[in-house]
């Protein structure tokens, strides 16, 4: 609880400090330079501290398609119930993913669309569809993956569709929200030939795919309530085994998902950019956490540089060590840590070299050099960039290392 609240009153804090960003930059006359790109920096951060709630994924497929198979693969954990016999999800209900005690992807696992027999799982909903929008009248979702098998593409999927159509439509008039669908093809592992495993080099396997990716976007296409909604399908393997037991892991040996990752990025793609640092934590997609942490990196150093043009000796120093302590803080939090002043106390004990000496040259700079006639805003400026870019250079290293430089520490 104690630190919730920590995490809770930094996050008031840092939305503070960008509002009082806002009404300095806002009061800027037009013709300042950069105003337009402070505007667009402070849009960035405000975006990040938004996204420090956990996406929600919506997932619907007919029964036994594998969505509880697919959220399991997606988050690498068992977070999901799976039943090989009979359908297994009763009411549709929000699973929230855990990392580390950090909430970081809450999912919408429903009945499924057809269902030939009641789930096993008491529900008090008489249809799915009912099932599902009792669920989204408590949350919103970000995103809805609609699930098909790959094999039954062209089976009474007309029936899916329907309900797929009929849900987007009252997610619209609820919430006023166009959410991105994307179609998700399960079990291609079971195409002719069924006895080739993905991924594979052979050419009627993969053309099989091909032709069920191509087939399921035409039927989305074709529906009227769905074209503009809907973005890709991603055709996927989502079968492993997992440790026994709630979150247990994936076994090392028994891990034959294909294309799960690239699902993700697809989903990362077409969320609201707001949330899309929430995926890539979440799914420790490398490339994407070093994207956002850059973005955030950029705008904390250009806004630095905005605030030091303050005239008066010092007067730049809290607000500018709000806003790298807010940058450390993200980027940290990025890597999969508490979004929270202790991350940044770690940071600077063990983060590497120079980064107390970065820390302390935005003070030098705002005290002493702003004493030089003529040029001492200039220089207190340029000293406030390099320490802020400094500083983001070196939290990017600490929390998100490349492989390479992680081999270097192990070794």
């Amino acid at each position: 609880m104690t630190d919730s609240l920590e995490n809770n009153e930094a996050l008031s804090r840092n939305e503070f400090i960008v509002t009082e960003l806002f009404k300095i930059v806002n009061l800027l006359p037009g013709f300042f330079p950069l105003k337009n790109d402070l505007q667009l920096q402070l849009d960035s951060l405000r975006e990040a501290l938004l996204g420090l709630r956990p996406p929600r994924v919506m997932v619907i497929g007919r029964s036994r398609a594998g969505k509880s198979s697919l959220i399991n693969a997606i988050c690498g954990l068992r977070v999901a119930e799976v039943n090989d016999r009979e359908p297994e999800q009763g009411r549709a209900e929000w699973k929230n993913y855990y990392h580390n005690g950090s909430d970081l992807l809450h999912i919408l696992d429903t009945r499924g669309l057809q269902e030939s027999q009641a789930p096993r799982q008491y529900d008090s909903a008489k249809t799915p569809y009912e099932s599902i929008m009792q669920a989204v009248k408590k949350e919103c979702p970000d995103v809805i993956l609609f699930v098909c098998k790959a094999t039954e593409v062209h089976s009474a999927s007309h029936h899916d569709l329907d309900a797929c159509e009929l849900i987007v439509g009252e997610i619209k008039k609820l919430y006023r929200r166009d959410l991105p669908v994307i179609g998700v093809l399960t079990k291609c592992d079971e195409l002719a030939p069924p006895k080739v495993p993905l991924p594979t080099e052979n050419e009627r396997k993969n053309h099989n795919v091909q032709e069920q990716v191509k087939s399921f976007l035409s039927f989305l296409a074709e529906r009227e309530g769905l074209r503009r909604h809907v973005k890709d399908v991603v055709p996927t393997v989502a079968y492993a085994d997992y440790e026994e037991g709630k979150n247990g892991l994936i076994l090392p040996d028994e891990d034959y998902r294909w294309n799960i990752t690239e699902l993700v990025e697809i989903l990362i793609k077409y969320t609201p950019k707001e949330i899309r640092g929430s995926l890539s934590r979440m799914a420790h997609i490398k490339e994407f956490q070093l994207h956002v942490a850059r973005t955030v990196v950029t705008a904390c150093t250009l806004l630095c540089g905005s605030v030091s043009v303050n005239p008066i000796p010092g007067a730049a120093i809290p607000v500018v060590s709000t806003i790298q302590t807010f940058m450390v803080m993200y980027i940290g939090w990025l890597s999969g840590r508490e979004f929270s002043e202790q991350t940044v106390k770690d940071f600077l004990v063990t983060g590497g070299i120079g980064v107390g000496v970065n820390a302390g040259l935005i003070g030098i700079a705002d005290i002493g050099l702003k004493f030089i006639p003529g040029f001492g805003n200039v220089l207190a400026v340029g000293a406030g960039v390099i320490a802020t870019q400094g500083l983001g250079d070196a939290a990017i290293a600490y929390f998100l290392p490349s492989q390479k430089e992680k081999n270097t520490v192990s070794s």
